[in-house]
């Protein structure tokens, strides 16, 4: 499953079907890009299942688009 970003909604909300994947993509935007400003990953319980974040920080969707969701799913 690809990533789903909400980009119409403030603040923006990320969201995938595994927790380790978006907690992967915190990991990526914070140590590439600087990206500080979020929420904890939570369980989505309005468009669930899965699991979603919240950004407050400016973020270029090309950094979201760099990550390499297989890197995580490698690992688990």
């Amino acid at each position: 499953m690809a990533l789903r970003v909400n980009w119409d909604r403030t603040p923006v909300s990320i969201h995938h079907d595994r927790k380790a994947v978006l907690e992967g993509l915190i990991l990526h935007l914070r140590n590439k890009h600087g990206v500080r400003r979020r929420s904890i990953v939570m369980e989505d319980r309005e468009e669930g299942p899965g699991f979603l974040f919240f950004l407050y920080q400016a973020c270029d969707p090309r950094w979201i688009a760099a990550f390499d969701i297989g890197s995580v799913l490698e690992e688990e």
